[in-house]
């Protein structure tokens, strides 16, 4: 590490930027993630005290047997100059409650300050005192107060709005003038093997390694699990000209917010100022079906409340889902059901630290593979009348 740490101060120091220190963040597997403190202004004169400094290498940090190509750096480093340039940041203001001031929320990416393209080394905007949603529910939401109902709402609310404009803003096709849209889409149709790779974490393990795993509540379906492989797999494929550009890995891990200024992990229902939310980790931009996106949301929001009863990640879905808006058909709304299974199964199965009690997993797990079965057999009645899914019927309420 320390070498690490020397070399980047040294690669900095010759683009300009004036390193006091360097301090590892955690989170993530892939890279090296610092937050820098920063003596001078920025080569492009604007002053601030501190940066991020993400470098990735052609292997995973915590892993250096497990391969992966270096142009998810570049891929994330485009990503983050398009759409800071062209695609505005979504405030919403939202009112807590009606004797109270609004909450301005405003999503956007971070705003990319240098690349290094032979090095792999960007230099990023750093949200101050910043934390993951999921840590924030983990920390400062359980239990959930129901007085932070109308904040966590609002929170999902604009982050629902906000991949909605994502993905309204890069539908396909566009005009042949459009230059931003067209790198854009080009980044993310080049990012094959990320595309991939995240593809059969979801149903190569579901069809495979689950199975193994609970071969009691899954082994019954492996024929249906094999035929989802193939057939999600061939969804992705380059003949399927509805692909449209998504962000590949949105989830509440690269959503970040301020913590609250008193950080007081006991003081349940402490309240951020929710001023900047940022959308992180660019590295997955793929040419995918905007149904994996809020479906990979969702069913991280979803296990909050099904491990650990933090009523805060329904909440959220509930604001997420109206912020969104409708999807067009009812087969999307299937589709989206199928992926929160899977992601139930294969995450809630396998991450560590979701399970309160014994018996946790196993009923996560169950509840994942039938949301797959019903969502193949397309059967709305199930989904209406299972208690822990009501907060996701909404997604049948389809524009067509």
């Amino acid at each position: 590490m320390d070498s690490i740490t020397a070399w980047l101060q040294g690669e900095l120091r010759k683009a300009g930027f004036i390193v006091d220190s360097l301090t590892i963040l955690s989170g993530g597997n892939a890279n090296w993630v610092f937050c820098a403190q920063i003596k001078d202004p920025l080569p492009q004169g604007v002053s601030v005290p501190q940066v991020l400094i993400k470098h990735g290498e052609a292997y995973v940090r915590s892993d250096t047997s497990f391969s992966l190509p270096t142009s998810r750096c570049e891929v994330e480093a485009e990503t983050l100059s398009i759409l800071g340039t062209h695609l505005a940041s979504f405030n919403l203001p939202v009112s807590t409650n009606p004797s109270s001031p609004g909450i301005d929320i405003t999503v956007r990416t971070p705003q990319l300050h240098y690349f290094n393209s032979q090095t792999n080394t960007q230099v990023q905007e750093y949200l101050p005192r910043g934390i993951d949603l999921k840590t924030y529910c983990l920390k400062y939401l359980s239990p959930t107060p129901e007085s932070k109902k109308s904040e966590c709402l609002a929170l999902g609310e604009a982050l629902g709005s906000w991949l909605r404009q994502l993905h309204t803003w890069t539908t396909w096709p566009c005009s042949p003038n459009d230059a931003p849209k067209l790198k854009l889409r080009d980044l993310a149709k080049k990012n094959k093997a990320l595309q991939k790779l995240k593809n059969a974490t979801y149903y190569q393990f579901l069809a495979h390694q689950m199975i193994e795993k609970f071969p009691d509540i899954l082994g019954p379906h492996r024929s249906l699990f094999e035929a989802l492989e193939i057939q999600y797999a061939n969804e992705l494929s380059d003949d399927n000209e509805n692909l449209q550009v998504v962000h590949g890995d949105f989830w509440t891990g690269n959503v970040l917010l301020p913590q609250p200024e008193t950080d007081n992990s006991t003081t349940q229902g402490a309240s951020p100022v929710l001023t900047s939310v940022f959308v992180v980790d660019w590295e997955v931009l793929s040419l995918g079906i905007p149904q994996r996106d809020v479906g990979q949301m969702i069913a991280e929001l979803f296990m909050l409340k099904l491990f650990k009863n933090i009523d805060a990640g329904e909440w959220i879905i509930e604001g997420f889902l109206k912020g969104y808006g409708g999807l067009k058909t009812t087969q999307q709304a299937f589709r989206t059901l199928i992926h929160i299974g899977a992601h139930l199964v294969v995450i809630g199965g396998t991450v560590s630290g979701w399970a309160v009690k014994e018996g946790d997993v196993d009923r996560v797990v169950a509840l994942g593979r039938d949301m797959i079965l019903h969502g193949h057999d397309q059967d709305r009645q199930w989904f209406e009348r299972r208690a822990e899914c009501s907060v996701l019927r909404v997604l049948f309420d389809v524009e067509n």
